[in-house]
């Protein structure tokens, strides 16, 4: 036991740590959801801060390769015999302590500046507005560069719509992502910041079933709405028209006579441009069909322009980095308004000073400790032994 007193106990230390991240993980995700599904007073100021939380994954990687790394050193330097007059004794204890403390006092940090706050009050509202789902094509021929040199479609898409969401006010609004496939990317909500965020995330690979089926794009929004609520409602489609299935004419003139208002946007030109093919996140090339052949991508205006005709909306078009949604702005606003109810937490108070408080002290106290075996710590160890 001697002898092993100057090196890790890596074994050991990895069952410690294992068991501590297995702890903390099923903890933090189990009351993460059940404060985002059961309390709604409750709310993370900067919820974006939250994803830096899996750099502690990387601070355990860090945290053995250092243990195996010291302990690889050691038995180069001497053999174990001599090594207690060469080294001083280490602590195990001491050593996951050491680890404990500056991998909680960075995740409290982490938590502190995504500010947990919960309401102290509520009250009822009452506003007026309508309900939007936004439809938006992020299959492959969304990445053509026919816009802008510098930004594809489906990055000029998302900042429309983000300048769509800056002119509403006390309205719902929800997305759906489509290609060949659909499925609802934010369930609606007033909660603008939010939609922004999950909308930033949103890219082609998230579609494994490649195309274009607006027509179920737009079937999926309706699915969205509740039909029994009376609040008027619209669907905004932003495509480049490549439709694959051709049913969407018949879906929007289905959600019109639902009351629906279905408008369109469209992205790309009408010019013919190469679809830029992205493997693991770089461009290599163009796509190419199974003959070869460079796949070229066009906007179809005039089917966009139908679809809108049969929903009842207007039907506007990009034009570089900017897309023009005044008429459509127009048109949705034409809608008649209807009251709607919601519960407003007010007099929200920050708790970020409790894990920044815990937080410091925890990386503190890791900053004054050392793995050096002594007083009660050696005795424990020694016992444990």
């Amino acid at each position: 036991m001697e002898l092993n007193q100057h090196k890790y106990d890596f074994k050991n230390l990895l069952i410690s740590v294992l068991a501590w991240e297995g702890f903390f993980w099923l903890l933090y995700f189990s009351l993460f959801f059940y404060l985002k599904e059961d309390e709604e007073s409750f709310q993370f100021e900067n919820p974006e801060w939250l994803w830096f939380l899996f750099i502690v994954p990387l601070i355990v990687l860090g945290y053995l390769n250092v243990i195996k790394w010291k302990n690889n050193k050691l038995s180069l330097l001497a053999d174990e015999r001599l090594l207690k007059y060469l080294t001083s004794p280490v602590s195990n204890l001491k050593s996951f302590f050491k680890f404990f403390l500056f991998r909680n006092g960075l995740a409290f940090l982490i938590l502190a500046m995504a500010n947990p706050q919960f309401g102290q009050g509520k009250n009822k509202a009452i506003h007026e507005g309508i309900e939007i789902m936004i439809a938006l094509d992020i299959s492959n021929s969304m990445r053509a560069l026919d816009l802008d040199t510098k930004m594809d479609r489906l990055q000029i898409a998302k900042l429309s719509i983000e300048r769509l969401l800056n002119n509403l006010h006390g309205d719902k609004v929800g997305v759906v992502i489509f290609a060949g496939d659909a499925f609802v990317q934010v369930p609606l909500t007033n909660d603008y910041r939010a939609a922004r965020m999950f909308l930033s995330s949103v890219r082609p690979e998230m579609m494994s079933n490649q195309g274009t089926d607006i027509g179920l794009a737009i079937d999926k929004c309706m699915k969205s709405f509740d039909m029994e609520n009376g609040v008027n409602k619209a669907i905004i489609v932003m495509s480049d028209g490549e439709d694959h299935e051709g049913s969407a004419e018949t879906v929007a003139k289905g959600a019109f006579e639902h009351n629906i208002i279905v408008s369109t946007v469209g992205m790309g030109t009408a010019k013919e441009t190469p679809i830029p093919d992205y493997r693991e996140g770089k461009v290599q090339g163009f796509k190419k069909d199974d003959e070869g052949n460079t796949v070229l991508t066009k906007l179809n205006a005039e089917m966009l322009q139908s679809v809108a005709a049969a929903g009842g909306g207007a039907y506007v078009q990009a034009e570089g980095t900017y897309v023009n949604l005044e008429g459509l702005l127009e048109s949705i606003r034409e809608i008649e308004k209807t009251e709607m109810e919601s519960v407003l937490y007010v007099d929200f108070q920050d708790q970020f000073q409790w894990f920044l408080g815990f937080g410091l002290l925890f990386l503190i106290i890791d900053f004054f400790l050392t793995e050096r075996r002594s007083g009660i710590v050696h005795k424990l160890q020694e016992y444990n032994g």
